[in-house]
């Protein structure tokens, strides 16, 4: 458990002058996914049910924006 922004910040700079210009070792079976989304949609509890929910979605030139669906 990291137990604040500072140690992450820490460990962050610690591995950066660790692997400083080279390939970060990884085990043979290490696989991984790129997601590429093209929108997300984010809701944040409000007082009184008055919530916040906000789409972002990219346009035709990959730009980002932003629509309120609630309130």
């Amino acid at each position: 458990m990291i137990g604040d922004r500072e140690e992450l910040e820490e460990a962050f700079a610690a591995a950066a002058r660790r692997f400083a210009g080279g390939e970060v070792p990884r085990p043979p079976y290490w696989g991984g996914y790129r997601l590429v989304a093209q929108m997300l949609e984010f809701w944040q509890e409000g007082v009184d049910r008055l919530h916040d929910r906000l789409r972002y979605r990219r346009d035709d030139e990959q730009n980002w924006v932003i629509e309120r669906l609630a309130p």
